[in-house]
């Protein structure tokens, strides 16, 4: 069974003092890579908990403490960015997804306006405008196949493009 360490007044005035001596160097080096005033603060606080969990364990020489402060505090950090970096990385997904779900319901309701449209023309305007748009036929061409003047499949075209102009000028 683990019993955790016990400090003695010694042990915790050295921990007094490193801290001194080591904060505002620390604080620096993380406010200079986050710019941000109460993460660096956080994280340093964080670094001197863990040595102060771990004081125990390591040397006390003065390179071993610092070495200790400057890899622990780099990898709070390095942790930091790694889950900002995921956590961008989903936003970006969810915000792709987002735009794909918003530009596929506009088409659908531009789809689903475009039938109203064709529903709501007469039957012989319904027809001559399939004929101009969906086969290709030029007005000449629809007149002679429906027997009608070429006057004619003007109206019905231009009453048709008014129809969908009205009724997609929100989508236009």
């Amino acid at each position: 069974m683990n019993t955790p360490p016990t400090y003695s007044l010694d042990q915790e005035a050295q921990f007094s003092i490193l801290f001194d001596k080591h904060y505002q160097r620390l604080y620096n080096y993380a406010y200079k890579l986050l710019n941000d005033i109460y993460t660096s603060e956080e994280f340093v606080q964080e670094t001197f908990i863990k040595l102060w969990e771990h004081y125990h364990k390591i040397d006390k020489s003065h390179r071993a403490i610092e070495s200790f402060l400057i890899v622990t505090l780099k990898n709070k950090i390095i942790d930091h960015f790694r889950k900002n970096q995921t956590r961008e990385k989903h936003n970006n997904l969810y915000s792709l997804y987002s735009d794909i779900l918003t530009e596929t319901n506009t088409q659908w309701d531009l789809l689903q306006q475009i039938d109203i449209i064709y529903e709501n023309l007469e039957q012989k305007t319904r027809d001559i405008f399939q004929l101009s748009r969906n086969e290709g036929l030029t007005y000449k061409e629809i007149s002679v196949k429906k027997n009608i003047s070429i006057k004619t499949v003007e109206l019905h075209i231009s009453t048709a493009l008014i129809a969908f102009r009205k009724g997609l000028k929100e989508y236009l």
